[in-house]
């Protein structure tokens, strides 16, 4: 409990900071300038997400913990530890615990962070400039392209740094350092706003807060010995690409997932519709803090013996965690959308409405999915993303062309029920036996 305390706790500091951005941004800017911002911040976030190249989760299943219960003891690195994901693939790495052996993984971490930053990047800015094309010229603008740019370095941060500390079992402190990105990206919100409220600003604004603290952050993971430059080793490279890379594909997908509902409604309505739409968003997200969390945990006991019996009882506190929170949130929401935003904000209450039956549906998935990946069914769990996302894809694409904000929130209330429904099914039929090899499915 108190890992999950520190854990959703921290979580809500992140997400806090990340709503009053995007509130105060949504009232400084309106509709239209908000909606472009929030079409970089997709994109940005999204492509962040891949920046890791997978490495992450990789890096966190393989690196021996010094500050996890029992990590000093003989055998604690042998198969059958209690490490988060210690069944993907590397987790029992040959002298993982000599500091030559260790040192070779975080070298190989840094590098894969490095080249990923700059894939990144480079398709962030392509896919907006081209995206200028239908959905505003706006986009390819020189600051929008910049601060979109900025904004996926400082996401590909907020993902690496976290998964740095949790590798080495230093949960407080990573998730405190996610946190405190995100109240850096709100200070740079409130810095920029006194000076400009364009789209291009405020976003590059908000990511060079992030950045900030992001630096710092890998600063004191540098000192920490869990970043670092020298003894590149290309074989250790893709062996950590190897652990990683497969579980992309349910990190990626559920980026899509989650967030290509704003980019495909810009292609079919405009960016201020998509300025409307966030603001509902915005605040149905809140219902997944606790969700999120409690699947953070699960991915560990989904690597012991605990996690068949532990399924149905944290998928039902994180339905019930959902609905509690969806509930305070839409009447909250409903009564001070208009006296705060204006009336031109109106229809984001209806649209609230719906994403909070959305939510409640997406939580199972939130702890489900994790446990795919603490099982070590990185397999599945990349075959659940991707396919997740081409079916989110074309449902929003569809939903949208038909009837616009409305249905795209009633094409997520669909995506994330199926993708709950899915996740479920694979990893009970997976849970309660012993952990396959990784490739098995």
């Amino acid at each position: 409990m108190s890992r999950l305390a520190v854990l959703s706790g921290s979580s809500v500091l992140q997400a806090a900071a990340n709503a009053v951005a995007a509130l105060i941004a949504t009232q400084a800017l309106g509709p239209q300038e908000r909606g472009l911002m929030v079409l970089g911040l997709t994109v940005g976030s999204i492509y962040g997400l891949v920046g890791g190249l997978g490495s992450g989760p990789a890096f966190r299943s393989q690196l021996p913990c010094a500050h996890l219960p029992g990590a000093h003891l003989p055998g604690a690195h042998l198969p059958g530890a209690h490490l988060p994901g210690a069944h993907l693939p590397g987790a029992q790495l040959p002298g993982a615990r000599q500091p030559a052996a260790r040192r070779n993984l975080v070298t190989a971490f840094t590098w894969c962070t490095i080249a990923g930053t700059l894939l990144a990047t480079a398709a962030a800015v392509a896919t907006v400039a081209v995206s200028a094309a239908w959905i505003d010229p706006a986009l390819r603008s020189v600051p929008f392209l910049a601060a979109t740019a900025s904004c996926t370095v400082a996401q590909v941060l907020l993902a690496q740094v976290p998964d740095g500390w949790f590798a080495d079992g230093r949960f407080r402190r990573g998730a405190l350092g996610a946190a405190a990105m995100g109240a850096g990206g709100l200070a740079g919100v409130l810095a920029t706003l006194t000076v400009s409220s364009s789209a291009a600003s405020v976003l590059c604004g908000q990511a060079l807060g992030m950045l900030v603290v992001g630096v710092a952050e890998v600063a004191a993971l540098r000192r920490a010995d869990l970043i670092g430059l020298a003894g590149f080793e290309l074989a250790q490279v893709l062996s950590l690409l190897r652990a990683g890379v497969p579980a992309l594909g349910l990190t990626v997908g559920l980026a899509v997932a989650l967030r290509a509902d704003r980019y495909l409604l810009g292609a079919v309505a405009g960016a201020a519709a998509v300025g409307i739409y966030s603001l509902a968003a915005t605040l149905s997200e809140v219902s997944r803090l606790l969700p999120a969390s409690l699947g953070q945990l699960y991915l560990r006991d989904a690597s012991t013996r605990l996690g068949a019996a532990r399924l149905e009882p944290t998928i039902r506190f994180a339905i019930v965690s959902a609905v509690a929170c969806g509930l305070i949130v839409a009447a909250g929401g409903w009564m001070l959308i208009v006296p705060v935003f204006g009336g031109q904000f109106a229809p984001a209450r209806e649209l609230l409405m719906v994403l909070i039956v959305a939510e409640v549906c997406l939580a199972p998935y939130s702890v489900a999915s994790r446990g795919l990946l603490g099982g070590g069914w990185t397999t599945a769990a990349g075959l659940l993303g991707i396919g997740g996302s081409l079916v989110a894809l074309a449902a929003y694409a569809l939903s949208a062309a038909v009837a616009g904000a409305m249905g795209v929130a009633s094409g997520s209330v669909a995506v994330y029920a199926g993708l709950s429904f899915v996740s479920y099914r694979m990893l009970r039929r997976r849970v309660g036996s012993r952990p396959q090899p990784v490739g098995s499915g």
